[in-house]
């Protein structure tokens, strides 16, 4: 046994170079075998440091975007009717919960983009104002500047109920002398483009419809032409609107759930929780169809993520109807 351990000890003499045969092999192959595996090591994080750099170029690209909140994005919708006349288009452009913000002096970037829109009418579903600003200065001036363009209809919203309760301020006053139609829990007929449409303002939460609004909307549903009813609150539309046949409800207040996730939606509104049943876009419900808006501002100090303030407009005619989003 000596022997076989023996020749393979010079087998391997043999076999092996001088340089390996010397006292430092051992050392020379440690140093080699070393070099090699820094090297890799190296490359995995040079790799690793460049794929960090580009995660974090595209989260400023997304996040410099969306956080500011400063670009005003436009979106378009379509609702077919048979309540229309034949051949007809009627063009709304929506606003929600600009809370005082400007886009440009005196909002005169936002009046622009309105007047190259050309609507037929101008809904303000709620929340233009802040309820904690006596100053109407911005909203008063921005009515006067796009009464020129279409008439406005404006279903207050939360704040604005508190300011008009709560504080005593003379803002729907004010808003009437202009020429607005401010609607508080009623209705008023208009005929546009040879289609009659009853425009309705549902201002109470959810708390409070069954004494406040719901007699409102028992007569309102009677009507026969194009009802349109603005409703500041989305939550209504969980249980007490839910079944109503209204052609076309508008809604805000959710601000569009703050973040919003690719194919899911609006994360959080305080009113409801995560994931509000309805954050943002248009929804197909049994009998009618709601619009919410995402809105101009948020006053919440959580920053919008994914979730631009949105100047909606939505085309009424008797087309078929293509798509909603979710």
């Amino acid at each position: 046994m000596w022997k076989r351990t023996k020749e393979k000890k010079e087998e391997g003499r043999a076999g092996a170079s001088p340089e390996d045969r010397g006292p430092g092999k051992g050392l020379r192959r440690a140093i080699v075998a070393g070099v090699k595996i820094s090297c890799r090591r190296r490359w995995k994080r040079r790799a690793a440091e460049v794929l960090l750099m580009a995660l974090v170029s595209v989260a400023m690209f997304f996040f410099g975007r969306y956080l500011s909140c400063n670009d005003l994005e436009v979106t378009f919708h379509h609702l077919s009717s048979p309540r229309v006349a034949a051949g007809t288009n009627t063009r709304l452009v929506v606003l929600s919960d600009l809370h005082n913000r400007e886009f440009g002096p005196d909002n005169r970037d936002l009046t622009r983009q309105i007047a190259a829109l050309k609507p037929d009418l101008i809904i303000m579903a709620g929340d233009m104002v802040n309820a904690w600003e006596d100053n109407l200065d911005p909203i008063l001036n921005l009515c006067g500047d796009l009464l020129e363009i279409a008439p406005i209809y404006y279903g207050p919203g939360n704040h604005e109920n508190y300011l008009f309760y709560e504080k005593g301020s003379d803002l729907e006053a004010q808003l009437l002398e202009k020429g607005v139609h401010v609607l508080v829990n009623r209705a008023e007929s208009v005929t546009v483009n040879r289609t009659g449409f009853l425009i309705g303002g549902l201002t109470t939460a959810v708390d409070g419809y069954e004494e406040y609004g719901a007699e409102f909307i028992e007569e309102y549903e009677k009507s026969k032409d194009f009802k349109l009813l603005i409703a500041h609150y989305p939550s209504l539309y969980y249980e007490a609107l839910a079944d109503t046949q209204i052609d076309l409800g508008i809604c805000g207040h959710f601000h569009g759930g703050l973040v919003r996730l690719p194919f899911v939606g609006g994360i959080y509104h305080g009113d409801t929780g995560f994931f509000p049943k309805y954050s943002g876009g248009m929804y197909r419900l049994p009998h009618s169809t709601i619009f919410v808006s995402r809105g101009m501002e948020d006053h919440s100090g959580f920053p919008r993520i994914n979730n631009r303030p949105e100047l909606a407009v939505i085309d009424i005619n008797g087309r078929q109807e293509t798509e909603f989003s979710r």
